[in-house]
């Protein structure tokens, strides 16, 4: 019993600072976009070592359940692609390249099951994180899923992801899951708290 609340606990635990690490990363990112929608943002407090923060808690996290967080991380990367696939990057490849390589290099380390499942649950989760954002990003001019193919489609896709996820490793859903709220729902209350 106790080894399977300590295996649950640490994929909590390692979802969360991943999650973290990916929130972090991607606010430096959209740090301008936010400042245009007047949304909080983690940067602001961090500052030039939000990048530094962000790279500790992903080593955190993939000492704690490497297979996990890494592909967590990949998945992220491909999805943060998404909205720039033709974009051209420092590595001469574009978004749709890039992710292409992201792709491999995750099934090549972690397997077809693990890559999948954890792509399948992060762009669930960028699907509802476009749907609740959709107004601010649309303000901001920001590239956000639900205003380009739609709100309702967004949140269909994103039930699909989330039960594709489940189908995949139910074992590792719910910590997972757990996980990643814990990190969304500090978000929130951090936006309100430096809004008031």
């Amino acid at each position: 019993m106790w080894p399977e609340i300590f295996e649950f606990l640490s994929t909590i635990a390692a979802a969360a600072c991943c999650s973290a690490a990916v929130k972090l990363a991607d606010d430096y990112l959209d740090r301008e976009y936010d400042a245009i929608a007047g949304k909080t943002n983690w940067a602001e407090i961090f500052d030039k070592g939000t990048m530094l923060y962000a790279m500790f808690l992903l080593a955190l996290s993939a000492g704690i359940n490497a297979p996990l967080a890494l592909s967590l991380f990949l998945g992220s990367y491909i999805v943060g692609m998404f909205s720039a696939m033709r974009d051209k990057f420092p590595s001469r490849l574009n978004g749709f390249q890039e992710s292409l390589v992201a792709v491999t290099v995750g099934l090549l380390l972690f397997g077809w099951n693990t890559m999948l499942f954890s792509l399948s649950f992060v762009f669930a989760i960028q699907l509802f994180d476009d749907y609740i954002d959709a107004h601010s990003d649309n303000l901001s001019g920001q590239r956000n899923l639900a205003n380009r193919y739609g709100k309702m489609e967004c949140l269909l896709v994103g039930l699909f992801c989330t039960l594709a996820a489940f189908w995949l490793d139910e074992r590792l859903f719910a910590p997972t899951l757990a996980g990643t709220a814990i990190i969304y729902i500090l978000s929130f209350r951090f936006n309100n708290t430096v809004r008031i």
